[in-house]
């Protein structure tokens, strides 16, 4: 069975970028029939600067731009592979995660093999889920519409149906609208039978895996990819905004290093402040 491969981009300006790249390739260890990877593309393209964050950006002509968009970045990364003298041909399918919001409320546009996920109107009233499983989630959407083939049967390829399901090709036309896609992710019967008419019925074990977050294990199990991601700096199941707030690094910091060790720094922390003070006191007299 072939895999796809799946292209992506980040544009999330705050959000912790190692623990993204990290959820997002972990899924390659969960499935084998998609694979993710990050790319770099040239630092000046004029369409990741049109839907760069903090920016509103028209919903309709990123659709039109999509298309000399993929041809500009696959020229690049031919380019690339010439200078390094690599040989793998560049994924066909592109997901940019941008933290730009559409000037019409839509958080998503596909068309041409690009896929752009806005997540500009996230706030942080609408953890749980995190930021991080929001984006999680959402890829693995665009990752589905690569299952049908393209033309008239190409039914994963757009909106699905308008049943709110937690299914993730439930159409939501908000990002708060897309909560339950996230909180409790699962390829509806619908859809399965979507993917199997696609002639992909063999790639539905692989999404459903991915979808499960049962995957993600505890926080405080540092083996465990959510331990991982809280190590490095996000807990999925505390920070509910794009940053941690202080609190939510102190409960962080319990949770992860226990609170007889927190103290204990807090202590040593404190005591070193108070040092510093009196020092500088006593050097002033």
């Amino acid at each position: 069975m072939a895999y796809r491969r799946i292209g992506l981009i980040s544009l999330l300006d705050g959000v912790n970028d190692a623990a993204l790249r990290y959820l997002l390739l972990h899924l390659n260890t969960l499935q084998s029939s998609f694979e993710f990877e990050f790319l770099s593309p040239h630092p000046e393209d004029p369409f990741l600067r049109e839907v760069a964050g903090g920016k509103t950006a028209d919903r309709a002509a990123v659709r039109e731009d999509c298309a000399h968009f993929k041809n500009l970045l696959m020229a690049h990364l031919r380019d690339q592979a010439l200078v390094f003298g690599t040989r793998e041909d560049p994924p066909e399918h592109i997901v940019v995660l941008t933290g730009a919001r559409f000037d019409d409320n839509f958080y998503s546009v596909r068309h041409s093999g690009v896929s752009v996920i806005a997540l500009g109107n996230w706030k942080r009233w609408m953890a749980p889920p995190s930021v991080l499983e929001f984006a999680l989630t959402l890829t693995i959407r665009e990752a589905i519409t690569t299952v049908s083939p393209v033309g008239s049967g190409a039914v994963l390829r757009g909106s699905v149906h308008l049943g709110t399901k937690g299914c993730p090709c439930d159409v939501t036309a908000s990002l708060s609208d897309a909560r339950q896609k996230a909180l409790s992710s699962f390829l509806c019967a619908f859809c399965k039978q979507a993917v199997r008419d696609a002639g992909a019925a063999e790639v539905i074990p692989d999404i459903e895996a991915m979808l499960s977050k049962s995957w993600l294990g505890p926080a405080d199990d540092p083996s465990s990819p959510a331990g991982v991601v809280s190590a490095l700096g996000h807990d999925l199941f505390i920070v509910k905004g794009i940053r941690p707030t202080w609190w939510e690094l102190i409960r962080t910091a319990l949770r992860r290093d226990g609170a007889q060790q927190f103290l204990l720094l807090l202590q040593t922390t404190i005591g070193t402040i108070l040092i510093a003070v009196l020092l500088l006191v006593l050097g002033l007299k």
